[in-house]
C-alpha cells in the first residue's frame, strides 16, 4: 500500500519521458507511454482523495 503513490509518480514520470523519446520517430505509438500516465495518475490522485475523505470523516464524527 505504501509504494501506490511512489510507483505512480514512476509511472508518470517515465510515460512522460517515452513520449518526449517518440516525438521525432515516425510510425511509434505512443499508446503505453500515455496508459502509463494515466494509470500513475489514478494512483496518485485516487489515494490522496481517499486520505482528504478519510480526514474529512474524522473531523466530523470528533465535533
Amino acid at each position: 500500500m505504501y509504494f501506490i503513490v511512489p510507483l505512480g509518480i514512476a509511472a508518470i514520470v517515465s510515460g512522460l519521458v517515452a513520449l518526449r523519446r517518440m516525438r521525432n520517430k515516425e510510425g511509434a505509438d505512443p499508446f503505453w507511454a500515455r496508459a502509463g500516465i494515466a494509470f500513475g495518475t489514478v494512483a496518485v490522485v485516487l489515494p490522496l482523495a481517499v486520505l482528504a475523505w478519510a480526514l474529512w470523516a474524522l473531523s466530523q464524527a470528533y465535533e
